[in-house]
């Protein structure tokens, strides 16, 4: 699906309803910040040879919210269930509340837009 596709998807569709899943390991810090690892190519033999002995992976650190929100992205629970998890699990602290909803959406937005995540209606849509 080409990007124009991908953008027109997620303009019709209802964000709560999706399911998103990730594209790419991790690892998570002793704070528990996310980092996501992010292959620099697809083949390993050709990344071999070009990067010799740099590392084969782009290394993306999270903040304290999207690394949350990433490690709550199992495949199976919609955007909707993933809000009212991150709500309750924040519900004493307000400037996390604050905003939430936008910023859960801006979030996945770009996490889909750069390849990170898909969802799952996309595959049988």
């Amino acid at each position: 699906m080409n990007f124009f596709e991908r953008r027109r998807f997620l303009k019709k569709a209802n964000l709560l309803d999706l399911t998103p899943f990730r594209l790419f390991e991790h690892e998570e810090e002793e704070t528990g910040q996310v980092i996501i690892l992010v292959k620099k190519f697809k083949n390993a033999r050709f990344s071999h040879f070009v990067l010799g002995r740099r590392s084969p992976v782009i290394r993306i650190r999270l903040d304290e919210i999207g690394s949350e929100v990433w490690k709550a992205i199992d495949g199976s629970s919609n955007v909707a269930v993933l809000l009212d998890r991150l709500s309750r699990r924040w519900n004493d602290v307000p400037e996390k509340i604050s905003g939430l909803e936008e910023r859960l959406a801006g979030f996945l937005s770009i996490m889909y837009d750069n390849r990170y995540i898909g969802f799952r209606e996309m595959e049988t849509g």
